[in-house]
């Protein structure tokens, strides 16, 4: 449903001028501000949210996107050059050590750095127009470095949805160990979809530049898993996780004393940059995020892409799945941010004291951190439901002669479908996500011949149906998403 989210902190608002930084508007009985804005406890006058890391590496996934599609992509004769260019974006990313990263080789014309795949209309300018200003900003960055398998533990017992043999294997460097495991399961399977984009992009046929013989659209493939595996699995393994993230320091500035915020802020901090909201996101309707991705919090006309004034990722997709329907069933976008803001809070209100696990204000904590990573996760869920039924559409209207739209949507269901396995407390359970995958299958194309058509498509609706159950859906609004 299009909600109007923009009520609620209107009269939390009304509030902000008689008690200062904080509402009165309660959640679970945290006083939270309505944009995520919080003060250094630390540095008198600074603010403490800084998440700019996060938010290079949603610019690096948005860069894969915008450049496995271009012209200047697609125009590559040599298909290592084409490779190259690719892992420039994945593994090199922003990196003043790596030679030719993005900050000073530009992939579509070879001259400076590259330009960020993102434009505003005027008035509205950008304070970052090219990587080389977003590494003065965020550091070296790049999307393998924290890619899950090879930052962290696979969270089920294995690599679920996709078939990868043994001595396909490629080591990702996991603690410089190399040994080829199913940790290293995303990586390779990423390289796979890069090699077969190279092949395509360099094969002289202008017909097949992203969509390979099995009706894999590569492109789609890769955004939609490095959702999970990137985003996803780093707020919920790493930064938002009970054991680790969340026992941070939260009594001196982090690195010896030498930043504005806490070990514990920026862990927080960081998980809400994986979501990737504009500091005002609560503020907004799932309409307006989804129409448009930039916010000019602070009013200078100049989006500033790293410190929380741009929606990437996830956060895109939460208000489209608020928006499938018009049931008044979901608003996971406000779910997500609240939890952000409360956890946030928190912190804040905490500040002096250590986190202990299991005791004080660190199992509240953990409570609000698994609402924002459920919300994460029924975002995934419900965007696949909605490219099943897509993808349903598609196979009923097929005539063999143009698989562009089916490839897309399959595709969209898979790479979503595949980031559902990167959490340590998934709402899914591995068996039930085997059994999703089992029903999506491997390819659309063969599936969707006359002969099998009917069986695909009951297929994908009992993929579905263990999707809604799952995550307690309206299956028959579902079904409409």
């Amino acid at each position: 449903m299009n909600k109007i989210k923009l009520a609620v902190a209107l009269s939390a608002a009304s509030l902000l001028a008689a008690c200062g930084s904080d509402s009165d508007d309660k959640n679970n009985g945290v006083d939270t501000p309505t944009t995520y804005e919080f003060l250094s406890k630390v540095t008198e006058g600074e603010s403490s949210v800084v998440f700019t890391g996060q938010a290079a590496r949603q610019l690096l996934i948005s860069e894969l996107k915008k450049y496995s599609g271009s012209d200047e992509f697609q125009a590559l004769t040599n298909k290592q050059t084409a490779l190259d260019n690719l892992n420039t974006i994945y593994a090199k990313g922003v990196d003043s050590d790596e030679v030719n990263s993005l900050i000073d080789f530009n992939l579509y014309d070879g001259t400076g750095a590259t330009s960020v795949p993102v434009s505003v209309e005027a008035p509205l300018t950008l304070e970052q127009t090219d990587y080389s200003d977003v590494f003065s900003v965020s550091g070296a960055k790049n999307l393998q470095g924290k890619l899950a398998g090879c930052d962290n533990d696979l969270s089920m017992s294995e690599f679920i949805g996709w078939e990868i043999a043994q001595g396909d294997i490629q080591d990702c460097g996991q603690d410089d160990v190399a040994v080829e495991d199913e940790n290293d399961k995303p990586h390779t399977l990423l390289q796979t979809w890069f090699d077969e984009l190279a092949t395509l992009a360099t094969d002289g046929n202008a017909n097949t530049t992203i969509v390979n013989d099995q009706g894999h659209d590569l492109q789609q493939l890769i955004q939609k898993f490095l959702f999970g595996a990137v985003t996803y699995s780093q707020a919920a393994r790493d930064y938002l996780k009970a054991d680790k993230g969340l026992l941070k320091q939260n009594s001196e500035g982090d690195k010896a004393g030498a930043k504005d915020y806490t070990a514990l802020e920026h862990q927080w901090d960081e998980g809400f940059g994986y979501f990737g909201a504009s500091l005002d996101y609560l503020n907004k309707t799932d309409a307006e995020i989804k129409a448009s991705a930039e916010s000019d919090v602070d009013g200078n006309e100049s989006i500033d892409l790293l410190r929380g004034e741009y929606n990437y990722g996830l956060s895109v997709y939460s208000a489209k799945v608020d928006t499938y329907s018009d049931a008044d069933d979901l608003n996971l976008s406000a779910d997500a941010m609240e939890a952000f803001l409360e956890g946030r809070q928190i912190i804040q209100d905490n500040f002096g004291t250590d986190p202990v696990e299991g005791e004080g204000y660190h199992v509240q904590l953990v409570e609000t951190s698994e609402r924002a990573l459920a919300a994460m996760e029924k975002t995934i869920a419900g965007a696949a439901i909605h490219y099943i039924n897509s993808t349903i559409d598609d196979v009923t209207n097929y005539d063999g002669s143009d698989i562009a739209s089916l490839a897309k949507h399959w595709s969209e269901l898979k790479g979503f479908a595949l980031s559902l396995q990167f959490s340590p407390v998934a709402i899914i359970s591995e068996a039930d996500l085997k059994e999703v995958h089992e029903k999506i299958g491997t390819t659309p194309k063969a599936s969707a011949s006359a002969a099998n058509a009917e069986q695909f498509i009951a297929d994908l609706e009992a993929a579905r149906t263990i999707l809604v159950e799952a995550y307690g859906f309206d299956a028959a609004v579902a079904a409409t998403w």
